[in-house]
């Protein structure tokens, strides 16, 4: 060992090593030695040859943090909140439907077939209906989390497939956990785990709104069998275990083309609240995209085109024909409506609503029809205004919304009255004589 090595031969410091640490700006002088303990080794320790050494062993000690552990209340909230959901669903819900059936069916004396199970069957069969709905609505949420990428990437001309999530002050990617659809965000108690600043909630509620969408349309058509749709083939059975046992592929694929609209039109309204608009053309795309689902599959075409003003239309050139033009007509009608109602809406309140309620008219267009376009054009106008002179009535003095709210209003206005509309599609096709 060279003599200006620092350390002993027994792999110890050197007295000369345990110095105080100096600041070298001056001013602050902070001593380690409380945090160094020298133990002086006095057993003579005998070689082979009968020699003897002393050593000096030192010790650092680390200073203990006590973490204090923090509740997350948002994340028990939701537990809480999915088993009490659950317990009621399960075991209160048949009860209620029980007697509810015998409030309306006083002479009738048999329940019907999904009442009179066991109570084990019962509820275990509720139990696979709350995974399966649960599992629907965590499969929107995942795509609403990647519709925000879209929503935000897109208008400012970024790649969509490359790059993964991050954090948008400082520029931290996002681990597995924190980048999880809705319990990423409630358990980082909606910050960044790196700068801690706070994240817009806004993308915690595009995920559970795009989740409920999908829900409430699971809950709706696939579990009803289709029964909200008309024109519907009437064979399909309806229930969890037919849909288990026996899938019809017609009713999965409208049921995720719907879903899919759903998700867009929520993307739209929310990209809505963005400094740039959404590209005209990848949405033009996408519309197409969905809608020709109904060409591949013809049985998909809810209401044909030329309903209720003929009854049969180009029925001698082919089958691909009708649902074609359905998409067609469809978008035609939206792109055109969409424009004209955003133009009237923009000389009549002095606003103009922006491209994006014309993206929605005619995606709707595309997708359901121009028969269903108009119904919830009509219906969420209607809704739009009588909101705003409730507003008006409550508030004059704060009357006026921006630009951004009477937009983001609108769209909120339209997606909720299509979701209505599609619930009681069937019932409101029959009202207009549709079917």
């Amino acid at each position: 060992m060279s003599e200006h090595s620092p350390e002993l031969s027994n792999g110890a410091l050197s007295p000369e090593q345990i110095q105080p640490n100096r600041v070298a700006d001056g001013g602050i002088v902070q001593s380690n030695a409380s945090n160094l303990s020298i133990q002086a080794d006095t057993d003579v320790v005998g070689d082979a040859t009968g020699s003897s050494q002393t050593g000096l062993e030192v010790v650092a000690k680390k200073p203990r943090v006590k973490r204090r552990l923090r509740t997350n209340w948002m994340l028990m909230a939701l537990v809480v909140s999915l088993l009490v959901v659950f317990l009621f669903y399960v075991l209160v819900l048949p009860e209620f439907e029980i007697l509810l059936f015998r409030l309306n069916n006083p002479t009738k004396r048999f329940l019907p077939p999904e009442l009179q199970m066991k109570w084990a069957s019962r509820t275990m069969l509720r139990s696979c209906e709350f995974l399966f709905i649960g599992w629907f609505f965590y499969f929107g949420a995942s795509i609403g989390s990647f519709l925000n990428v879209v929503a935000w990437r897109v208008p400012e001309g970024r790649t969509i497939v490359f790059g993964g999530s991050k954090c948008p002050f400082c520029d931290t990617h996002l681990s597995f956990i924190d980048n999880t659809p809705i319990l990423g965000w409630l358990y980082l108690q909606g910050k960044c785990r790196t700068c801690r600043l706070s994240i817009a909630p806004r993308y915690f509620l595009i995920e559970i709104a795009v989740g409920a969408a999908f829900m409430w349309l699971a809950i709706w058509q696939l579990l009803r069998g289709g029964a909200n749709l008309p024109h519907w083939n009437t064979l399909i059975r309806e229930g969890l275990v037919n849909i288990v046992l026996d899938p019809q592929r017609p009713l999965i694929c409208i049921y995720l083309v719907h879903a899919g609209m759903f998700g867009l039109l929520i993307m739209l309204a929310t990209a809505n609240t963005g400094r740039k608009p959404f590209p005209i053309f990848p949405m033009i795309l996408i519309a197409f995209g969905l809608a020709s689902a109904k060409v591949v599959y013809p049985s998909l075409d809810a209401v044909a085109w030329y309903l209720p003003f003929s009854e049969t239309g180009f029925s001698g050139f082919g089958v691909y024909v009708n649902p074609a033009m359905s998409v067609l007509v469809g978008g035609l009608a939206g792109g055109l409506l969409g424009w004209v109602s955003s133009y009237i809406f923009a000389r009549r309140f002095g606003s103009v609503i922006g491209r994006h309620w014309v993206l929605q008219c005619f995606l709707v267009g595309t997708v359901l029809g121009w028969q269903s376009l108009v119904t919830i054009v009509v219906l969420s106008l209607f809704v739009y205004g009588v909101l705003r002179f409730a507003r008006r009535m409550i508030s004059p003095t704060r009357s006026n919304w921006t630009i951004a709210n009477q937009s983001l209003g609108l769209n909120a206005c339209f997606i909720i009255t299509a979701l209505v509309h599609h619930t009681f599609w069937f019932q409101i096709a029959h009202l207009i004589r549709l079917t």
